[in-house]
């Protein structure tokens, strides 16, 4: 360290934490200087020429793409793996190639600027979306065009070839492909401006161990090559030219970090029973089939939300019911007889699919969205029940979820089409399961007001948080304007909360049906003793929230939490809600909440 560095002041950063642990090192500034592509045309004569490099150039990308899966596999293992599988699947969308080929001979574009824009487009419809797990889906298609159009260039980055020592990178982003050549010995960090927790980046660093800090505004103008950085991916942070004292603490701090999380690790395959006996069944939200045998290794109970929207994204071409029936025997196969609930097809609003060629709408999340955009094209709605009806016949574990329904009538015009397809299948001689469980989402506040009659037509309900908070205030989470107004735990949620689980409690003739809650409400900790004390009977949150929610079920009493939400109850104030609540948590578990 230089005089100058020792003498530097210590100052913090912070970003999204999408990666745990400590890392303390050096930083490398990476400035990825791809050349840009120039607009220009080509001959006629040069189309089959330009075609031809093409070819080369996507069946180069594949080559590479199944070296960098096999090594990532060996290394890492084979879920991991499967991303570079899926990054396959996206070269051999015929749509998107067959459009890279019109530009070229129709258009005369050069082959890289034809796949320059036929991906760009892409990626714009993709972006658009709010929701946080599409959006990340962004970085696959940005890896493999890019990867793409550097074989057609023959632009190569061998920037971590030259690292020699313990380094923190810092980025705007860095692609899967890029992540998987380090040399992971060397790499105690990463920070980025962008990405988020379900980015494959963020995924890879913690399948490798490294910390990781995404969302770090102009990280790579504020840090600079050869900065001392302290990286604590446990709270967000990046601590430049952190001092002695700072490092000593965190060294202490660390050895903490690592005894709670094995203790919680060790605890996450016990059942998640409160202290007095209540058992709160905890499941996943899955958005991919392949991510079902990684939650099974979890040990979580089951499949609270298994989102089917993400097969129509992006789709000239819907998906036909023997794609949709592989994919739902599939998960309900890798979860053993665990249930599993598919929410069936909850598009519209922020989610399109050009297959589908919906017309815009001045406000889309009040339009033909979900279970309304299925009964309008009834003709999808019944190619995805025939598919989940035929798959419920060799996994009785799995169960039908409507999304967004607002009154009886929604819920028994769906049942009727439910019941079409049956009928269909008994004409084919198609084996079926006649007894399939149908539950609906609550997410709409006139659900709330006509739960106790849907509760004795449903087999379960879910809540929606996100939506329920959403149209409760009439707040858009997303718009910077006004998203400090989405509040969880406003009193009329917390009301509406429970006036659904006394209604689920109640219903089918007094025999009562379960209640669970698959919003992001149910992935935090602080919240988890008020929701159990509202007599929650299930919780679905993302597989990385396991531990701490699984740890937080086992170490409070539901008698406890009963007085808390009665408490709860009687307060004016999201604020006073929110704090009792995190109080009565932070109490319970205190280790949840050290990092």
């Amino acid at each position: 360290m230089t005089s100058g560095q020792s003498s530097a002041v210590e100052k913090v950063l912070y970003g999204n934490s999408v990666s745990p642990g400590i890392g303390m090192s050096r930083c490398v500034v990476v400035n990825h200087a791809r050349p840009s592509i120039i607009e220009r045309n080509i001959s006629p004569k040069e189309t089959s020429q330009e075609l031809d490099r093409f070819q080369k150039a996507l069946l180069l990308t594949m080559h590479q793409l199944e070296d960098v899966e096999a090594k990532v596999r060996e290394m890492i293992g084979q879920k991991d793996a499967e991303i570079f599988a899926s990054h396959q699947l996206v070269l051999e969308d015929q749509i998107l190639l067959d459009e890279i080929a019109r530009l070229i001979q129709v258009e005369l574009l050069p082959a890289e600027l034809a796949a320059d824009k036929v991906f760009k487009k892409c990626i714009s419809s993709f972006e658009k979306l709010s929701d946080e797990y599409f959006k990340q889906r962004v970085a696959d298609i940005k890896d493999v065009s890019s990867r793409l159009i550097d074989n057609l260039t023959g632009w190569v980055s061998t920037w971590y070839e030259t690292l020699s020592e313990p380094t923190i990178l810092v980025g705007k982003d860095f692609s899967p492909s890029e992540t998987v050549q380090w040399d992971h010995k060397l790499i105690v960090g990463v920070i980025t401006e962008q990405g988020g927790p379900t980015s494959h980046v963020a995924i890879l660093a913690r399948s490798l161990r490294i910390p990781a800090i995404s969302g770090l505004d102009n990280a790579t103008e504020q840090l600079k090559t050869g900065q001392f950085l302290l990286l604590d991916g446990y709270k967000g942070a990046v601590i430049v030219s952190p001092t002695v004292k700072t490092r000593l603490a965190y060294g202490k701090y660390l050895e903490k970090i690592q005894t709670i999380e094995q203790e919680l690790e060790a605890d996450s395959r016990k059942p998640s029973v409160t202290l007095d006996g209540r058992y709160v069944l905890l499941g996943a939200n899955l958005a991919k089939a392949m991510d079902a045998q990684k939650a099974y290794s979890f040990g979580v109970e089951g499949i609270g939300l298994f989102r089917t929207e993400f097969f129509f994204l992006n789709k000239e071409q819907l998906p036909t019911e023997e794609e949709q029936y592989e994919v739902y025997r599939k998960v309900g196969i890798s979860m053993n007889k665990r249930p599993v609930v598919i929410r069936t097809l909850d598009i519209g609003g922020d989610k399109n699919s050009p297959g589908l060629s919906l017309s815009e709408e001045d406000n889309p999340f009040l339009g033909c969205r979900a279970i309304r955009l299925c009964l309008k094209y009834s003709h999808i709605f019944k190619v995805q029940l025939r598919a989940l009806l035929r798959a419920g016949a060799v996994c009785k574990n799995l169960k039908i979820m409507y999304p967004m329904i607002s009154s009886l009538e929604e819920f028994d015009r769906a049942q009727e089409l439910l019941k079409e397809c049956m009928m269909e299948l008994d004409r084919e001689g198609v084996e079926y399961n006649p007894e399939i469980e149908v539950g609906i989402m609550i997410e709409i506040p006139s659900a709330v007001v006509c739960a106790q009659e849907l509760a004795h037509r449903a087999a379960f309900f879910s809540i929606g948080t996100n939506d329920l908070i959403q149209y409760t205030l009439a707040v858009d989470r997303i718009n910077p304007a006004v998203n400090h107004l989405y509040q969880p735990t406003h009193p009329a949620v917390i009301r509406l909360i429970s006036d659904t689980v006394r209604a689920a409690h109640g219903g089918r003739r007094s025999g009562g049906i379960p209640v669970a809650i698959c919003g992001e409400m149910a992935g935090m900790p602080e919240l988890i003793p008020l929701l159990i004390g509202l007599g929650v009977d299930e919780l679905s949150v993302s597989l990385p929230l396991l531990s701490k929610i699984h740890c937080l079920i086992r170490r409070v009493s539901f008698q406890e939490c009963q007085k808390l939400a009665h408490q709860a109850m009687e307060m004016k104030y999201a604020a006073q809600i929110q704090e009792l609540s995190a109080q009565f948590a932070k109490e319970a578990a205190p280790e949840v909440f050290l990092n």
